[in-house]
């Protein structure tokens, strides 16, 4: 079936392609850049100083949802944009926090150093539906699947911009972009030479440290910036919860109008507790990136290179009926990954149209001695037969094209189609096609629909543990070689099938009052196919053992279809440039299409109420509102262990107040120094202690074990920060 289905959406996104161009000499694009040149009065001597590559500071144009640059309103799917003013004043001490800000986006703190992101879809305690684009680059691992916010080697001070594409986006971004991207934007080099420094320190033993400094050289540009964050646990205040440091280096030359070549190379180092399928990982890692990067008007290109050295200790003790049978060995696992990819703006032939083609590939390898092979470990006729150790290679394909076309003043058409190829999965078609009209000045109407996948991770298809035997174990003799076997049909599945996403939605944007009043409404529907689960049949044995042959625990496209509609409300009003007001309701349901149900696995509510200001005189300042509804829990970490079934929790409904209060003065001309307060306030009015709540499910067991996520608690902190 899956060849008649690859056909169906070819059809569908070429019945959507604009056809090809005839003639023309200059691009939307250019268009764009034009009448805001003259609407500003920019004339030619002035035109030769614009940086060809600096994103506007305001939230009117955006990049991210079709791979070049258009005005908000003409996006083919929901974007939400952050600039560096909404970083600065939001209170916010790390990236996910930040994400708080866009509407629907439901972000739940695990542990200091592990906080997951999802929006859309069913509620999820990991990273693996949201891709994170740093500079383009694809910060999806690898080996946990997931999103490691915390330990990318970039610091808030980094950031000049964040765009947040809401819906599936693989017809442009491929197999991690299943329900969205984040887009991160990094400051670009200063014409004059700068410098800044940050201190953060507060409850829960918070301590952060920032520096950065930039200068030019004729067409050179050279930026450095380092940083430290550290962080108590919440379940045990006096403990390390996270210690993090990162470094990052720019080296950049820019020639002729448009042109530019950049270098950059980041490396962190941290520790810290994350959260997966299985339970609790004790993770300690090293990363490493190198990225190049070459930018025209017209062409784009990048190749980097990954590297993550990982020492990692499941943390859910093998545990049957009350008999301890085995313990996990710590891993320590080396993974690379070389991605590289080419896009295209085509010389525009017409004047109406828009054509982007491009790709790239990706090429991965992860080596370990501590893990087992699936395919060899228990195979009698392997020379590799009870040798523990892996060496997993896969590679990656993909092309996209991208297609605009302007059928009249109010009506744009637009259609995107990828292909990806890879060596787990099978092949995938995802398109994309949108009609966005525009009825008057500053009213936007959009239709879309696209189909999107996600791959599935090397935990989920090739992670096979192994385990030592303590010495009180009631395993002994050759069981102990029969459940080290058992180990290597654990978690790992080679053949799992990718997670499929069909999704509708309808947007309205409206823009008021020279821009100052913005209105925007998201409707979606949502179908979510073959979702990945851990399939968790313990099947009791002989003198109280599990019967090894007969059990089954490891990860199936078992979790069922799952259908999900939503509602998405922002109102955003700027009275001044100095007040900025935000408000936001989303509306979310999933029901189950193999059980017949609503589920209660999501919040069905989530709301943000709150602004920034700043005043002339050096007051700074911010306080947002976050709120989100009740939700049930049915797949909770065991305090009993990996072999025990999984808990059901119960989540009320909380609230959370984040901001900050400061003031900012400038000592002299080039010298500028702010400090204050920064708030984090978790608000439980239903249940539990007043200020502390779960934003992820979890507990304390009688024996004194911690599960799951942790107990949030207050965190005020002062900062200082200062810049020339």
């Amino acid at each position: 079936m899956a060849p008649f289905r690859n056909l169906f959406w070819i059809g569908v996104w070429l019945l959507w392609f604009p056809g090809w161009p005839a003639s023309a000499q200059e691009s939307e694009e250019d268009q764009l850049q034009a009448e805001m040149e003259m609407e500003a009065g920019i004339g030619d001597e002035e035109e030769e100083l614009i940086d060809e590559f600096a994103f506007l500071e305001d939230a009117g144009m955006i990049e991210l949802a079709s791979r070049h640059r258009q005005e908000i309103g003409m996006s083919p799917s929901a974007v939400t944009v952050l600039t560096r003013e909404d970083v600065e004043a939001s209170g916010a001490t790390n990236l996910p926090d930040l994400l708080r800000l866009v509407p629907g986006m439901d972000v739940a703190v695990v542990s200091p150093a592990f906080t997951s992101v999802s929006s859309r879809l069913y509620w999820t305690n990991g990273n693996i539906y949201y891709q994170l684009l740093i500079d383009g680059r694809d910060c999806m691992q690898e080996l946990l699947g997931q999103v490691t916010w915390h330990a990318e080697p970039i610091s808030l001070d980094d950031i000049e911009r964040i765009e947040i594409l809401r819906g599936p986006a693989s017809s442009m971004y491929g197999a991690s972009a299943l329900a969205g991207v984040v887009s991160v934007t990094t400051r670009v080099v200063p014409e004059k030479t700068s410098a800044s420094v940050r201190v953060d320190a507060g409850e829960v033993g918070l301590l952060q440290f920032g520096g950065r400094a930039s200068t030019r050289i004729g067409n050179w540009g050279f930026s450095i910036s380092s940083g430290a964050d550290f962080q108590n646990s919440f379940n045990l205040p006096r403990s390390e919860g996270k210690w993090l440091w990162k470094l990052r280096t720019l080296a950049e030359y820019a020639w002729g109008e448009s042109r530019r070549i950049r270098l950059d190379f980041g490396m962190s180092q941290g520790h810290g507790t994350l959260n997966t399928s299985i339970g609790g990982v004790d993770l300690s890692m090293f990363l490493r990136t190198l990225r190049l990067a070459y930018e025209s008007r017209n062409l784009r290109s990048r190749l980097y290179w990954f590297n993550a050295l990982s020492e990692f200790s499941l943390q859910a003790p093998l545990e049957y009926l009350g008999l301890r049978l085995a313990e996990f060995v710590p891993v320590e696992a080396d993974q690379h990954t070389i991605d590289g990819e080419v896009q295209w703006t085509l010389p525009e032939l017409h004047k109406d149209l828009l054509l982007i083609v491009g790709g790239g590939g990706r090429f991965s390898w992860i080596d370990s001695d501590n893990l087992l092979d699936g395919e060899t470990y228990s195979d009698i006729t392997s020379p590799d037969y009870h040798k523990p150790g892996i060496f997993y290679t896969e590679a990656r394909a993909g092309a996209f094209v991208h297609s605009e076309f302007q059928a009249t003043e109010w009506v744009t058409l637009s259609g995107s189609l990828r292909f990806d190829y890879n060596t787990a999965t099978d092949p995938f078609l995802s398109p994309r096609t949108a009609v966005v009209f525009r009825p008057a000045k500053g009213q936007y109407l959009r239709v879309a629909m696209a189909r999107a996948f996600r791959k599935p991770a090397f935990i989920e298809t090739q992670l096979h543990p192994m385990v030592d035997f303590p010495s009180d174990s009631p395993i002994t003799g050759d069981g102990r070689q029969n459940f080290q076997e058992f180990m290597s049909r654990v978690l790992g599945c080679p053949d799992l099938e990718n997670e499929t996403l069909l999704s509708v939605e309808a947007g309205y944007l409206g823009q008021f009052f020279d821009d100052r009043l913005s209105v925007s409404v998201d409707i979606y529907y949502n179908q979510v196919r073959d979702i990945i689960g851990l399939d968790e049949r313990i099947v009791a044995g002989e003198q109280g053992l599990p019967d090894l042959e007969n059990s089954v625990l490891h990860s199936t496209n078992n979790e069922g279809d799952r259908d999900i509609h939503g509602l998405e409300l922002t109102v955003r009003y700027n009275p001044s440039r100095l007040i900025s007001l935000l408000a936001s309701w989303a509306y979310r349901e999933v029901y189950d299409r193999t059980g017949g149900q609503v589920m209660d696995i999501t919040p069905k509510n989530l709301a943000t109420i709150g602004g920034r200001f700043r005043t002339g005189w050096g007051l700074v300042g911010s306080l947002y509102l976050f709120s989100r509804s009740d939700l049930v829990d049915h797949d909770v970490e065991s305090p009993e262990g990996a072999l025990a079934p999984a808990l059901t929790m119960h989540l009320d409904h909380v609230m959370l107040f984040m901001g900050k209060l400061g003031y900012r003065w400038d000592a002299d001309q080039n010298i500028r120094i702010e400090t204050g307060l920064k708030l984090f306030l978790p608000f439980s009015p239903f249940s539990g202690p007043l200020f502390r709540y779960y934003e992820d499910s979890g507990g304390e067991s009688a024996r004194g074990r911690f599960y799951g996520g942790q107990q949030l608690r207050r965190m005020l902190t002062a900062y200082l920060q200062g810049s020339f």
